[in-house]
């Protein structure tokens, strides 16, 4: 009597598992993952419960729910594991919660259908011997198998397809969040960073500029005994720092650092202007789309910007922006987002005569000085390190817009970090919800 292969076991269990995942149901997934986010959403709990065989099952899902499907250190859902029926729905459990069962038996059918009794909505994840439970739930992930391991092993992976799903979605309702409020405020002012806080026209400029000055970097001596990627390292560290400066700054750390190698830099504007022009050539088309009015402003703004302007205009509030870009670039490219109408003139950016003062400074010491306010009458909005560390410093109530610009929605995640180290009070992905902003600013 010839022996099995237990490889030819092996195979022949993945190959039956892989069959049965080819059946996973992607629209389940997507409805399942919507219904989550909608607890997540109402501040409701998902239930877990299993059989006595599949209770383990359970407890890992609660924990993927609450744990998994946290974004950025923000709590993922509320869930609570009943563990192996027979359980009882807690008497808090009512519409807004869900419970989402696992395997099948006589016990767990009955907590469903008292669930659903209750106003709760049902997730089940089962196999052959679960048609009763399947059937009665308002959402099934059913596996045509009557083998336990088979049936756990599908029943899993389309659950973590439905926690990546959430977790996925979650980055873009992120909303509000606050790292401490505004408490002691009384805004007159917000001031606000231009590119990539307000306007979308130059997305995609660190693309340009960490290429070009790694370009220049290796050609230095020193740079021979470094890796290409501890080049991109350096400058991708000093461009990121440097943001929200004028321009000037991450050109004249460039020329620092190619001395450091043993180089002879170029004077610091060659590099800025060599960097604008490639930059220009990137975003042509983008500024000629505006202008010849085939490109709509809104396509090109962080959502809800235009709204939230005028919010904080209606609210008393004036309105100041200031950007490292050159200022008569600044002001043309917030002509053609049509947002010199909230502005007016108070629209400031980088000057060859004031080449290393920063702009952002000058602008806020101006304020101040002009209007004889306190530094906690400041209200910020900016994307970069910069400005969030200077209003913050003063005493100001700096905003991160940590908007996800290439996608044009949600949050960046490596903005977000450097924002809240920097000293945001709060951090928003765009001005979509402006009331609440505002609202919130005001304490309302």
């Amino acid at each position: 009597m010839s022996k099995q292969d237990p490889a030819a076991a092996a195979r022949g269990y993945l190959d039956a598992v892989s069959a049965l995942k080819a059946g996973i149901d992607e629209s389940a997934v997507t409805a399942a993952a919507g219904l989550f986010v909608s607890v997540w959403k109402a501040g409701g709990t998902v239930y877990t419960a299993g059989s006595e065989r599949t209770a383990g099952m359970a407890a890992d899902a609660a924990v993927s729910l609450s744990r998994g499907c946290a974004v950025l250190g923000r709590k993922g859902l509320n869930a609570v594991c009943l563990g192996a029926c027979p359980a009882a729905l807690p008497d808090a459990a009512g519409a807004g919660d869900v419970l989402a069962t696992f395997g099948a038996d006589d016990a767990l059918t009955a907590l469903s259908a008292a669930a659903s009794a209750a106003g709760l909505k049902t997730v089940a994840f089962t196999g052959l011997g679960g048609e009763a439970l399947a059937e009665s739930a308002d959402l099934r992930f059913f596996v045509d198998s009557g083998c336990p391991s088979e049936v756990a092993d599908i029943c899993f992976i389309a659950f973590h397809a439905v926690i990546r799903t959430v977790r996925e979605t979650l980055k873009d309702e992120w909303g509000l969040e606050v790292i401490f409020p505004p408490d002691g405020h009384d805004f007159k002012f917000a001031l606000f960073d231009f590119d990539g806080t307000l306007s979308l026209i130059r997305e995609g400029w660190q693309k340009i500029m960490i290429p070009y000055f790694c370009e220049e970097l290796v050609k230095a001596p020193g740079a021979a005994d470094e890796t290409p990627e501890e080049i991109e390292r350096c400058v991708t560290e000093f461009v990121d720092m440097l943001t929200g400066k004028q321009t000037i700054y991450q050109c004249m750390a460039l020329a620092d650092e190619i001395k450091k190698r043993g180089g002879t830099p170029l004077d610091p504007m060659d590099y800025k202007a060599e960097y604008i022009r490639r930059l220009m050539e990137k975003i042509h088309d983008r500024r000629e789309g505006l202008r010849s009015g085939e490109i709509d402003p809104e396509t090109l703004l962080v959502r809800g910007s235009c709204k939230l302007l005028q919010t904080l205009l209606d609210n008393g509030i004036r309105l100041y922006c200031a950007s490292g870009t050159d200022q008569p670039q600044v002001r043309e490219e917030a002509a053609l987002l049509g947002m010199d109408r909230y502005f007016g003139e108070n629209i400031y950016g980088a000057l060859d005569e004031h080449a290393t003062a920063c702009t952002k400074e000058l602008v806020i010491r101006r304020l101040l000085a002009e209007n004889d306010l306190d530094g906690s009458e400041l209200l910020s909005f900016g994307d970069g390190f910069v400005e969030i560390e200077l209003v913050s410093r003063i005493g100001g109530y700096p905003i991160a817009v940590a908007t996800d610009e290439a996608r044009k929605c949600g949050i960046d995640e490596w903005k977000r970090q450097r924002l809240v180290g920097a000293g945001a009070g709060a951090v928003i992905p765009d001005f979509e919800e402006a009331q609440k902003i505002v609202d919130f600013i005001l304490q309302k």
